[in-house]
């Protein structure tokens, strides 16, 4: 499965935690911390387990490819409705549940005084045929 998320912009892009929610209540942070202080403006981003590299934690993201990741692995929290985190961070978590179904999608600038927005976001689902 990948995760592409269209259009992203950011003033601070290293306040974005990005959670996954799959129709059976799989979730995942694929998306945390990522990017230190500097603008994205209108990234395009796909994220995938097998992408040649993590997002990154010290240098600006650039539109592309990357493993999902959370950086530094602390637990911030999403306000309701959202889940309570699982703790994964590889899209495999999603792997053998459900595909059919709502998916969610939690955005979240965890500090203040900057801005951003995600013009869309889409998943890409392989299924295994018996």
């Amino acid at each position: 499965m990948d995760l592409k998320l269209t259009g992203l912009s950011h003033t601070y892009p290293d306040d974005i935690d990005v959670l996954l929610v799959s129709p059976g209540g799989r979730n995942a942070i694929v998306m945390s911390d990522a990017g230190t202080g500097l603008d994205v403006v209108n990234v395009n981003l796909t994220l995938d387990d097998e992408a040649a590299s993590q997002l990154p934690d010290a240098k600006q993201i650039a539109s592309g490819s990357y493993r999902p990741a959370n950086w530094p692995r602390m637990a911030d929290p999403f306000p309701a409705p959202a889940p309570a985190r699982s703790g994964a961070v590889a899209l495999s978590t999603f792997d053998g549940g459900a595909a059919n179904g709502t998916w969610s999608l939690y955005v979240l600038d965890d500090e203040g005084n900057d801005v951003g927005s995600l013009a869309g976001w889409s998943l890409q689902i392989t299924t295994a045929s018996g």
